[in-house]
């Protein structure tokens, strides 16, 4: 059946095809170091109520050079790029949140077990807006607001990891 629908790309005018093996290119171009940066940047800048994609502009140049060399690599439509970087953003975040999660004392495996049990509709919610439901599951952890927030970010980059990928292979 893949088959068929690597060659139908092929054939068709105008149409990318994206692999789902192809989603972390952005991420082995920028290297471990530059994730983990751009992760602890993002918990920061939320922990100062600043923007969070000011974490990347440390490794702007960095990112925008991986991301044309992986469109260009993979024949990516401008979708398909939008998809894998908001995943290697979710994944880079999940670095800095499971970082925030040590320091605050609470362990992220358990948390990541407590996200997987979330019905599929609370744990889609948290790449755009938080269900109420999302949000219950995040404040019956901890009344703590800072880490609330590293919990919120956590839980958002699992989502983006669970759901970007499926996005991306239908692209």
């Amino acid at each position: 059946m893949r088959t068929i629908l690597i060659a139908a790309a092929l054939f068709a005018p105008g149409t990318a095809w994206a692999a789902p093996g192809d989603i972390g290119c952005i991420e082995a171009k920028l290297g471990a170091a530059a994730m983990q940066r751009i992760g602890d940047g993002v918990v920061a800048a939320a922990d100062k109520g600043g923007n969070p994609a000011s974490a990347l502009d440390a490794d702007r140049d960095a990112l925008i050079a991986a991301r044309a060399a992986c469109r260009t690599a993979g024949n990516w439509s401008p979708t398909a790029v939008q998809a894998a970087v908001s995943y290697t953003q979710g994944r880079a975040t999940k670095l800095g949140a499971e970082a925030a999660l040590r320091n605050d004392g609470l362990d992220a495996a358990k948390l990541a077990a407590t996200y997987a049990a979330l019905p599929i509709q609370d744990r889609k919610s948290l790449i755009e807006k938080a269900s109420p439901g999302a949000l219950t599951a995040i404040t019956a952890v901890t009344s703590n607001a800072r880490m609330r927030r590293h919990l919120l970010l956590f839980y958002s980059a699992l989502a983006a990891i669970e759901f970007y990928p499926a996005e991306f292979a239908g692209l």
